[in-house]
């Protein structure tokens, strides 16, 4: 039987266990994961952003409307609707997209546009964001009321205007007393 020493690094399979050899080699581990990941997250954003019509959809949303801050459930909300109602909106966007260069403003962009002939989806790409609705028939889709993009210049001094003046949902207070006077007077 071998004895074993009461201040031994090594446990029974010869392995170290000590701590600062733990920490030293999950830092080895864990940097190594981030550096080789760097570029293929890198390659994979790249990738995606040339392939997703989403993400072109929101890259033309945001030159045109030079809002940087998009909100892309929305923005996937809206590409959707266009896609609903015509099924070569998808095709549509890539000249459109190609046009679009670093830093470019929407002036620019709708110069463009118009050289290329596609000044029209541009003008219904606008008009869906700031209206909220996709179409301008009968026919259009609500995509969103509040979130339009032309309550955004005045949403600091005026609430987005409703049927409902109290609020959204203040009718589910509860039901005054009929026998109150303040309801008689309040009338």
């Amino acid at each position: 039987m071998t004895p074993t020493t009461p201040h031994s690094d090594n446990d029974s399979i010869g392995t170290d266990t000590n701590r600062r050899q733990f920490l030293k080699n999950s830092l080895i581990v864990t940097a190594g994961c981030f550096v080789t990941a760097l570029p293929l997250s890198a390659l994979a954003q790249n990738t995606a952003s040339q392939g997703d019509p989403i993400l072109a959809f929101i890259r033309i949303t945001q030159t045109i409307t030079e809002h940087k801050q998009i909100n892309a459930e929305l923005a996937a909300h809206f590409y959707n609707a266009f896609v609903k109602r015509d099924a070569t909106f998808a095709q549509q966007l890539q000249p459109l997209a190609q046009l679009i260069t670093t830093d470019m403003s929407a002036q620019a962009l709708v110069s463009q546009a118009q050289a290329a002939g596609v000044q029209t989806l541009l003008q219904q790409i606008v008009t869906a964001w700031y209206t909220g609705t996709v179409g301008d028939d009968y026919h259009g889709t609500l995509v969103s009321y509040q979130q339009a993009l032309m309550y955004r210049t005045v949403s600091d001094g005026l609430v987005v205007p409703t049927y409902c003046g109290n609020g959204p949902l203040w009718w589910t207070a509860p039901v005054p007393d009929a026998d109150s006077t303040a309801v008689i007077d309040a009338l």
